[in-house]
């Protein structure tokens, strides 16, 4: 699938595809008369009564940083099972290498919480690595607490492996990578969930992480989690402060805008 490039301001964001499907809407937290109520949802983010969800990367360029974010995030089932594993995380990495970015070209890995080891890791024999070798792999400092205290998400031990490693570096509530790129806290999915916030010259964009695993619930209602008020008090206001809205899991384009009650694709 071809890359999708945005620019917003002086930064520029590209999205690269591995993967798309649809899948039951209940399997994101969804019943299929929720899917049918939602007037935009098909038929760029819906199929019928089936959301189209994605294996994928957002990139952001700005300022020498070369930034990825939630690389094939929650698809672990799929890509990082049996036998196939290592086939797909070289063909991830010649996706992205195809759209100009190759693994030693990114600088920083960030993610907006733990749902599976994705393409943060690079599985050599029984030993994880860097994915992205000369990239700072970015988790919140409450995202790691937790996971110390007991927390359980898909991809725990592989991070904890990769942080024994030396790769894994905390971050705080509010970190600017750049001066047009913000890592935040939010918490309301996971405890340490982080939203990435890009603005340049006026323009705006945010990565929503798991807030909205699919962009239906902008209106149904948050994706399930640790704390259902407080997420779907952040995922509101991030909707209508307006800009450009970008999920991880989200179908291509992968990005869109809230207008007049609807979301359209960017």
């Amino acid at each position: 699938m071809s890359a999708v490039t945005i620019d917003v301001g002086d930064a520029r964001l590209t999205r690269v595809s591995y993967a798309e499907v649809d899948i039951d809407p209940t399997a994101v937290g969804l019943t299929a008369r929720e899917v049918a109520s939602v007037a935009w949802a098909a038929p760029t983010w819906a199929n019928g009564t089936q959301v189209r969800v994605a294996a994928a990367a957002w990139i952001v360029e700005h300022d020498g940083a070369v930034i990825v974010v939630d690389p094939a995030g929650a698809a672990d089932d799929l890509l990082r099972a049996g036998d196939d594993a290592r086939v797909h995380q070289e063909a991830f990495a010649a996706s992205l290498a195809a759209a100009g970015f190759s693994r030693d070209r990114v600088t920083h890995a960030v993610a907006t919480h733990l749902d599976g080891i994705g393409m943060f890791g690079w599985r050599t024999g029984d030993a994880w690595e860097a994915f992205f070798p000369d990239a700072t792999l970015l988790v919140s400092r409450r995202e790691l607490d937790a996971l110390d205290e007991g927390f359980d998400a898909p991809g725990r031990e592989a991070l904890f492996e990769l942080r024994a490693a030396g790769v894994v570096e905390p971050n705080g509530e509010r970190v600017a990578l750049t001066s047009a790129v913000t890592i935040e806290h939010t918490g309301g999915h996971n405890p340490g969930h982080q939203i990435v916030r890009v603005e340049s010259r006026g323009a705006r964009a945010v990565h929503l992480g798991h807030l909205a695993v699919v962009p239906l619930q902008l209106v149904t209602g948050p994706s399930p989690g640790v704390d259902p008020d407080a997420a779907w008090a952040t995922l509101t206001k991030l909707r209508d402060e307006g800009g450009v809205l970008l999920g991880s899991l989200w179908p291509a384009p992968g990005a869109g805008r809230w207008r007049l009650g609807a979301f359209e694709p960017a």
